[in-house]
């Protein structure tokens, strides 16, 4: 098991942590060098390896490169896989409805160059981060979503941003992505959720930090993440009343899963009991430098 560091002064989440999400792609390479029988080439960037690996594994190849996130709006490969998953329906793409025409498409891929960049300024090894586990953004339209990620397709965001986003609602948006990547690794490498059927029953419902209902605790449990991840991004803009905004729902989410650890892995128990101090004793510094360590 990929171990998380702690101190006694400093609180780190594993999927807020540069190391431990570097050591959950150091162990999947290992993984794909066993089961493939070939090696790695040696000086091969830590992106080059993740998504190599990622993609040996997934049946569908998200594409990338060190350079950027890929942000494509006709993919459809990419596309049909999110349909075969329900995440769109065949009737979103019934009359290319999905598709931004091309001035919005200039505008959308303008934003999330800005945001990145704003991600970047506000902290460098995020947004190195952030490069590292997502390879390509997917953009199609459909009716009250924002866009989602899938454990299925590793790698690939889609996004459905509103016209009335911000350069900041960009970055939340990508920022919270981020999360819901770096916590499907460490369930991957970690099992954090040993049985998502499980999850999905009835006494396994917990109320949702962000969306406020019940949802199976495997995804309620990454909303509470997200919305850890969220409130740091508005600390680090040193807005004081938005990096607080969902420390209640958050301690709700927290109690119903605490009331629900057999469902949950080892690693899934331990990343809570941290979530817990995190609420008991708030730092975003110990985010901040967990980010960069």
């Amino acid at each position: 098991m990929s171990s998380i560091v702690q101190t006694e002064s400093k609180i780190f989440l594993p999927f807020l942590h540069k190391s431990h999400i570097i050591e959950n792609i150091e162990i999947l390479k290992n993984y794909v060098e066993q089961e493939s029988g070939k090696k790695f080439p040696l000086g091969v960037t830590l992106k080059e390896k993740y998504f190599e690996a990622i993609n040996y594994i997934q049946d569908v190849p998200v594409p990338y490169s060190n350079e950027k996130i890929h942000v494509t709006y006709f993919d459809k490969t990419l596309q049909n896989k999110l349909l075969s998953l329900g995440m769109i329906d065949k009737e979103d793409l019934e009359n290319d409805k999905h598709i931004y025409s091309q001035q919005e498409q200039e505008v959308i891929t303008d934003r999330i160059e800005k945001a990145l960049k704003l991600i970047k300024v506000l902290h460098n090894d995020l947004y190195d981060l952030i490069n590292t586990l997502i390879g390509t953004f997917l953009i199609l339209k459909k009716d009250l979503f924002g866009g989602g990620s899938v454990s299925n397709v590793m790698g690939l965001v889609w996004l459905n941003p509103q016209s009335d986003w911000s350069i900041i609602e960009y970055a939340e948006a990508i920022y919270h992505e981020f999360i819901h990547q770096s916590i499907f690794l460490d369930d991957m490498i970690n099992c954090m959720f040993p049985n998502a059927n499980e999850c999905a029953k009835e006494e396994a419902l917990v109320t949702s930090t962000i969306l406020k209902i019940k949802r199976p605790l495997d995804r309620a449990y990454h909303a509470a993440g997200v919305s850890i991840g969220i409130m740091h991004l508005y600390h680090l803009f040193n807005d004081s009343k938005n990096s607080e905004k969902y420390m209640d729902d958050l301690r709700k989410t927290v109690e119903e899963i605490e009331a629900r650890t057999q469902f949950l892995g080892e690693q899934g128990v331990k990343t809570l009991e941290i979530m817990r101090k995190f609420i008991n004793h708030p730092s975003f510094d110990d985010i901040t430098y967990s980010l960069q360590n």
